[in-house]
């Protein structure tokens, strides 16, 4: 009797940490899946000990607390579950791989999530969790500024998605492909599969994932130097979306990042010193990369104003954060800046 009522609490913790996380309420989530594990341990269930703390990974990767996440993921990486179980290790390398992109470590996320899609490839797995290894292999390459590397793994996914029906999964992949289309100037192609990932990401669905769309829209638009309209409606979109669901801090920095780098680039230089000012204050919650980005505007916004005192420290800054994570050619975008200030003081 004992062990079934053990086994009925076990399976409410777990439909209340589900329900949690389908919420977006990550610190209770994760909370709740912490006594789920608990409770899976001391009754020896592996599995559900597994799912468990899978999940608790998840959360605390949610919750920006990235090396927390890659702690509890380790742990799992050497579970003799995980060893027996491709699409298993395939998981971990890949939830590996965005907390490690979290953090900054990009070098490090490439190659864990390089074996999440060898570990995918090596027998026939489920396709979404191929997909998602996948996904995970883009952004971190695109994130290191890899970009020739990285669409080659777009025309894998776009393979991948033309045999997946329209579903969020899709969604997604859309998206990290036209992200890495207007990295590469490859404006129609970006707005093509952009506009394919639209099409299975709906607000009505999931607001909090259209906020991330569009704020993630943004971003790449206005990397690729887009100031049209449509940029400014993505921003405008995920701000509004923003606003209801709430988000991290860390959401919220990223989100006013992208209306800073608008600022910048329609050459609203004092308002966009103003707000970058304002979000290095808090850069302790980004991501080294977006720390740096966050520096490397400013020193753009005060060499508009001919600051360029101000603006070559900012940039050395932005030189060096992006090194630490690997961006090496951002890193040189930024040497590149201090020398023309250099120059022109010289």
């Amino acid at each position: 009797m004992s062990h079934q009522h053990d086994s009925g609490q076990r399976m409410l913790l777990e439909f209340q940490a589900r329900d949690a996380w389908n919420q977006r309420n990550y610190a209770a989530a994760q909370k709740l899946a912490e006594e789920w594990a608990a409770m899976s341990a001391a009754n020896h269930e592996e599995e559900s000990w597994w799912n468990a703390s899978f999940l608790v990974s998840e959360c605390l990767r949610k919750q920006d607390l990235m090396n927390e996440s890659l702690a509890v993921a380790d742990e799992l990486a050497h579970h003799p579950l995980t060893q027996q179980s491709v699409a298993l290790q395939a998981r971990i390398f890949t939830l590996r791989a965005f907390a490690l992109q979290g953090s900054g470590d990009l070098t490090t996320a490439v190659s864990a999530a390089r074996s999440a899609v060898a570990a995918a490839l090596t027998e026939p797995v489920h396709n979404a969790i191929a997909i998602e290894a996948q996904n995970a292999l883009i952004a971190s390459l695109a994130e290191s500024v890899l970009l020739e590397d990285a669409w080659r793994e777009c025309l894998v996914l776009a393979e991948m998605l033309s045999a997946e029906p329209n579903s969020q999964t899709s969604g997604l992949g859309y998206w990290a492909i036209g992200n890495v289309a207007f990295l590469l100037k490859h404006i129609t192609e970006g707005v093509a599969y952009h506009q394919q990932a639209a099409k299975n990401l709906s607000p009505t669905n999931d607001l909090d994932l259209w906020a991330r769309f569009n704020r993630g829209s943004a971003q790449f638009r206005l990397t690729a130097g887009l100031i049209e309209p449509e940029t400014l409606e993505c921003i405008e979109r995920a701000e509004l979306a923003s606003s209801i669901v709430g988000g991290t801090q860390r959401d919220q920095l990223e989100l006013r990042l992208n209306r800073a780098q608008w600022l910048v680039l329609t050459g609203q230089f004092d308002a966009a010193v103003e707000l970058l000012s304002a979000i290095i204050d808090q850069k302790h919650l980004l991501a080294k990369h977006i720390a740096a980005q966050a520096h490397f505007l400013l020193g753009q916004a005060q060499s508009a104003r001919s600051r360029d005192t101000e603006a070559i420290i900012n940039l050395e800054e932005s030189e060096n954060l992006f090194l630490e994570s690997g961006a090496e050619d951002r890193a040189s975008a930024a040497r590149a800046l201090i020398h023309s200030l250099q120059g022109l003081r010289g």
